[in-house]
């Protein structure tokens, strides 16, 4: 099952406000930031950690309960890259402030043959072959990443582009070999022993 089980349903008010939002002229990707959609992100930003179970939805680590900065809403698909999207139920989850910092505006969908024609499609993509990036709502995590502590291993590209895109392997970037890390490593050793002996 997806990270994220269910996406949020707009009511019909908030509907009636995300269509006023897009269709006002000079509208961009700032917009969602408005004083007037506070209390709708407020209200997404809740379903997602619980949907989430307070984990986000790249590294697996804690979001925060009650913080907004701990637990930023996420724009899988970049709001900067594609602001028609950024009230998408589908492009929205919470993540970590590190993965947040990091994955930043980086482009996800999968089609880079023709980035034009990518940027003006109308509709939100509804496969998980569309994207780089392992999608919260459409895909496995386990089928893409495997994580033992904080080692974080691509098991296909979509994996270790997310892997990459997040820097998800961070603990070991900033502190080399050390011996948690040696001890996480020793873990996935073991793990894959245990399976391989069909226990």
């Amino acid at each position: 099952m997806p990270i994220v089980a269910e996406p949020f349903v707009f009511s019909e008010e908030s509907a009636t406000l995300v269509a006023e939002t897009l269709s006002r002229p000079g509208y961009t990707h700032h917009d969602w930031s408005s004083q007037p959609l506070q209390e709708l992100r407020r209200l997404i930003r809740e379903h997602y950690r619980n949907s989430q179970r307070l984990q986000c939805a790249y590294c697996l680590e804690p979001v925060a309960s009650v913080s907004a900065t701990g637990a930023p809403i996420e724009h899988i698909v970049p709001k900067s890259l594609h602001p028609r999207f950024a009230f998408e139920a589908a492009n929205l989850c919470v993540i970590c402030p590190d993965c947040n910092e990091i994955k930043r505006q980086q482009e996800t969908l999968n089609d880079a043959r023709d980035p034009l024609k990518r940027r003006n499609a109308r509709r939100y993509p509804a496969r998980s072959q569309a994207f780089k990036i392992v999608h919260p709502h459409f895909d496995e995590y386990a089928d893409h990443i495997i994580k033992l502590g904080r080692v974080f291993v691509g098991r296909s590209p979509k994996g270790d582009w997310t892997i990459t895109a997040c820097r998800l392997n961070r603990f070991f970037h900033r502190f080399g070999m050390c011996q948690e890390l040696l001890d996480d490593v020793n873990l996935i050793g073991e793990q894959q022993l245990f399976h391989a002996r069909g226990q």
